[in-house]
Parts: structure tokens; C-alpha cells; sequence
């Protein structure tokens, strides 16, 4: 929703920035041909360049490393807490603030919809009295006559009107200005500006900007069909006497439309000069203005150009330390991660003889929540941490699937390849005797829920990460994270009774973490409980029997 909110706003600030600069230097010009194509790029450039990339001003990410980082699909999702010390939760009022994120964009998309359905209901009546009308072609435009009609227009290659409704000199100035519409397409320009009306209709000058365009296009339609009739006001008295009239459809193009003043003003005003066309060239510097103004709003980019250890995804900061993270590369990550709103402190650092840091606490404040993590090795293990207005935050030694890829080639790279929470090859259960649906079953056929967890009510996620070393066998089982010291014992004893793989061709050792979920059922009532993400793991262990 945040991604969309600023889509809206940027793209409402584009079509203002081009609207003013029609206003300003181009309305009362009489190129209308360049009008054209000037209100049209403010309607096509608003809607495109928010959706475009700036390379000049991105960050670009780091090269990609081997392919070696594979995720399970149904891995914990990134609201899970990535560290094993406790994280605040959000503030009450951050699920409030979400339901009304959720019923503004209701809203709004609510009222884009109804717009939709009346343009949509004017083309039908248009089609209905296509079927309605005695029709004619000549010279590939299809006149349609319909008794009655309270005002001509036209509509793609159709003109509707009512010959007996005006003298032969008045129908002469409709269908020729009619034509005009025609031949030179307006309808196109109609459909897009209503269009892009009904998607941003919350912008006001997307329907200023609508509006001068319709009447440019009257202006086109004009001097085309003053070009046909040497008394030109003959044709200012017909459009005066038919000006009255109203369409019974808005999304056309017709004769009557109720501009007669400026249009009028027009047909007697002096032509420009065409040295003034050069002010046309304006429009590139407006562009990159625009181009600038949308990279520095962008929700995507972050102020550091050089920083390899922060990326934004999905709207979500990711980033990380490493053994090899320098002083220079804590100090951009403070500065750029502060310019999103978060504050990230680094203390006690130490590093060893090669410059790796074997000590570091980190913590972090983000929408008035902090946390903290510390470590210490030689050299450390990656610390990773999050943010997002979704997601809310997190910080800790544990990777996430949604941790972007390059982030996580570059932590294995810079850790001797040992991380906490990932798998790095999905295809690892084929070697598993009897393959995927045998692993499966010999987790749920062996694992029990522990006694002590049963009579005090004890859910929640296990996750554990063991090797398969080259040969098949297995070793270095650890717990991740559990909900209580026993379900994540029995997952361990589990994991450890596995028989041993098939043997790696490649001779690879291979990391995987196994997630399971623990959860309660009364027989009785159907009553359960289960962890906050229990749906988001791999496997879930029920248990019968809810204590009272």
C-alpha cells in the first residue's frame, strides 16, 4: 500500500509540474499541434516515470555471486524474528494505522472502479445508438443520423447527428469540424486523458489537465474547418447557435462543447510567431527536474551509492554486517539508513590481525521500537536486520527468505560460508533414501510432542539447520530457534536419527534448516492454539489435549 500511495503522489506531482508549464508558457499559443503533443506527454510521462528506474541515481547493487543460495517455498516468511533474544512488539497503534492504510486504498480504488463503470456506461450508449441510427459511409467515416439527437459528436471514426434538426449551412460547419475529430484521431486523446482521470482522480490538475486538452482539441477541430469556408463568421454564428446543445455522452468529441468563448477568442487571435516554437525545448529540462525529483522520493533507493551491505526490496530495508564489514562501511550505513528514518548505533567493535571484526554490538530504533544484538567470534558471525512499515523490525544472527539473494551471496562469501536459517540447495531431500515424501514421513512418524510442553500448553516454531557432508552423513545439528528448550530438543534427536543421504557427486557439503511447527487441539470444542507463524512453517506437529 505505501508502494502505491507514492506511486500516486508522485505521479500526481509529474502531471503538475507539466500542466503549470503548459499554463505558463504554451495556452495561450497558437500551435496547437505542439499543445497537442505537450498535454499528451503530461498525461503519458506522469503515469510512465514514476514506474521508471533513474540509473544515475541508484545505487547499484553488488555483482551477483555464484548461484550457490537456493530457499525451501514455504520458508518462515520475513515477519519472523531473526535473532534468538526477544524483539518489541509494534506499538498498539501500528494495527490501527495499517486498517487505515487498508480502507483509504478500499477507498480509493472503490472510487477509480465507479469512475471506470461510467465511462464504461457512456460507450455502451454510444454503441447503442450506432444500432439505433440510419448510417452512411463515405471517405471511411460512418455518418450515423439518429432523430431527435439533442446534440452532434463524434466518436473514433463515427459521427452522430440529426439532419433535420439544424439549416444546411450549420450541418455544413458540423460535419466539417466533426471530420476534423476524426481525421486527426481525437477520440484516442479522450480515452487516455478520461482514463488516466478515473486511476488518479484524487490529482485535480490530471482533470485541469483533461480539460485543456479537450479544448486544444476544439481548437485543432476548428482550424481545420475554417480552412474549408472562406467566411469565418458564419461558422462563429453556427457554433454560438449550437453551442447550447449538450451531448448526451462526455467521453466524444462534438461540436457543442461548452468552450464557445476561448474558442471563439482563438479563431480571431493573431498566430504566434513560430520563432516562439523554441520554447517548446523547455519541456526536456521539466522532464529532468521530474526525473530528479521522482529518484530523491523514491521508496527504492537508497543515499548511499557505494554501500554493498543495504538493499531495499519489496519496500523492506535489508542489510547486514559482516567479518569484513569496514569502519567506512558502518559509518555509510548510519548515514543512509538515517535518511530512511532509522537509527543504527555500532559499539564495542574489535577486530583481529587480518581486520575482521571479532566483536560488535549493534542496535537499532525504527518507529520507536529498538533492538539489539551482540556478537562475538573470530571472526563474527553475520548480523542481520530489517525494516519496514509491513514488517515491522528485526535484528539478529539469522537470515530470512526474504532476504534479498545478493545479500545473502555476499554474507556466505564473507563467512566461510556458515549462516544461520538457510538451505543452500532445495534439491537436497531428492538424496534423502526414498526421497522428498520419505523425509517427510520420517519426520512425522518420529517426532513426538514433548510431555512437559503438553501439560503447559507450549506452541510455537522450532527451527533447526544441520549439514550433510559430502559422503551422505550428517553432522552439526543445532537449534536455531525454539519456542521452548524441549520441542527444540526433539526436533534435534529427529534430525539426528536420519539415515544418511546419497553421496554428492560433487563431493558439496550442503546446509539445511528444517522448520516445525507445534500446536494444540482440544478434541471436544476443536479449539487450537498454535504460534503467532505456525502456518509459515514446513512441518506442524499437533498435539491433543488443551489443559485447562
Amino acid at each position: 500500500m505505501p508502494t502505491l500511495f507514492l506511486y500516486i503522489l508522485q505521479a500526481s506531482g509529474c502531471m503538475t509540474l507539466l500542466y503549470l508549464l503548459y499554463i505558463t508558457c504554451f495556452k495561450r499559443e497558437t500551435f496547437y499541434r505542439y499543445n497537442r503533443i505537450l498535454l499528451l506527454s503530461a498525461f503519458i510521462c506522469s503515469a510512465l516515470l514514476p514506474l521508471l528506474p533513474v540509473p544515475a541515481l541508484q545505487s547499484a547493487p553488488a555483482p551477483d555471486a555464484p548461484n550457490t543460495m537456493v530457499y525451501f517455498n514455504n520458508t518462515p516468511s520475513a515477519q519472523v524474528h531473526t535473532s534468538a533474544h526477544p524483539v518489541a512488539t509494534s506499538p498498539w497503534w501500528e494495527p490501527l494505522m495499517q486498517r487505515a492504510a487498508a480502507g483509504m486504498l478500499a477507498v480509493y480504488i472503490g472510487i477509480a472502479l465507479l469512475l471506470l463503470l461510467v465511462h464504461a456506461l457512456q460507450l455502451i450508449k454510444i454503441r447503442q445508438l450506432a444500432k439505433t441510427g440510419q448510417a452512411y459511409t463515405q471517405n471511411n467515416i460512418r455518418y450515423v443520423q439518429i432523430s431527435g439527437l439533442t446534440a452532434p459528436f463524434s466518436f473514433l471514426r463515427m459521427i452522430f447527428f440529426d439532419p433535420n434538426a439544424h439549416e444546411p449551412t450549420e450541418l455544413q460547419h458540423i460535419l466539417r469540424h466533426e471530420e476534423a475529430h476524426v481525421q486527426q484521431r481525437h477520440t484516442v486523446d479522450i480515452l487516455l486523458s478520461a482514463l488516466y482521470c478515473c486511476i488518479c482522480w484524487i490529482n485535480p490538475f490530471a482533470w485541469l489537465c483533461k480539460k485543456s486538452l479537450q479544448l486544444n482539441l476544439e481548437y485543432l477541430a476548428d482550424e481545420a474547418a475554417l480552412q474549408a469556408f472562406d467566411r469565418s463568421t458564419d461558422y462563429q454564428f453556427s457554433l454560438i447557435k449550437v453551442g447550447t446543445l449538450r451531448s448526451p455522452v462526455g467521453i466524444v468529441s462534438h461540436f457543442s462543447k461548452s468552450f464557445i468563448k476561448n474558442r471563439i477568442l482563438m479563431m480571431n487571435k493573431t498566430q504566434s510567431p513560430r520563432m516562439r516554437t523554441w520554447r517548446y525545448l523547455l519541456l526536456l529540462p521539466v522532464l529532468c527536474l521530474t526525473a530528479g525529483l521522482l529518484s530523491a522520493t523514491s521508496a527504492n533507493k537508497l543515499p548511499s551509492d557505494s554501500n554493498k551491505y543495504l538493499l531495499i526490496e519489496k519496500g523492506v530495508i535489508h542489510g547486514m554486517v559482516t567479518p569484513l564489514t569496514t569502519d567506512r562501511d558502518l559509518a555509510d550505513m548510519k548515514v543512509a539508513l538515517r535518511a530512511k528514518g532509522v537509527s543504527i548505533t555500532f559499539s564495542g567493535i574489535k577486530r583481529n590481525a587480518a581486520g575482521e571484526i571479532t566483536n560488535i554490538g549493534v542496535e537499532a530504533t525504527y518507529r520507536y521500537i529498538t533492538v539489539n544484538d551482540v556478537s562475538f567470534a573470530s571472526p563474527i558471525k553475520p548480523i542481520f536486520f530489517y525494516f519496514g512499515d509491513d514488517v515491522g523490525i528485526g535484528l539478529g544472527p539469522q537470515a530470512l527468505r526474504q532476504t534479498p539473494k545478493v545479500l545473502i551471496d555476499r554474507a556466505i562469501a564473507e563467512s566461510n560460508g556458515w549462516l544461520r536459517g538457510i538451505t543452500t540447495d532445495s534439491s537436497i531431500l531428492s538424496r534423502f533414501p526414498g526421497g522428498e515424501e520419505a523425509y517427510r514421513k520420517t519426520i512425522a512418524r518420529n517426532t513426538r510432542y514433548p510431555r512437559l510442553c503438553l501439560e503447559e500448553n507450549i506452541v510455537g516454531d522450532v527451527w533447526v539447520q544441520y549439514k550433510i557432508q559430502p559422503n551422505g552423513t550428517i553432522t552439526d545439528v543445532e537449534v536455531l530457534e525454539a519456542a521452548h528448550k524441549a520441542l527444540g530438543e526433539e526436533v534435534k534427536r529427529v534430525v539426528s536419527s536420519f539415515p544418511s543421504f546419497k553421496a554428492d557427486p560433487a563431493g558439496k557439503t550442503e546446509t539445511v534448516t528444517l522448520s516445525v511447527a507445534y500446536i494444540l487441539e482440544d478434541d471436544a470444542t476443536g479449539k487450537h492454539l498454535e504460534g503467532i507463524h505456525t502456518r509459515k512453517t514446513e512441518i506442524t506437529v499437533v498435539g491433543f489435549g488443551i489443559k485447562k
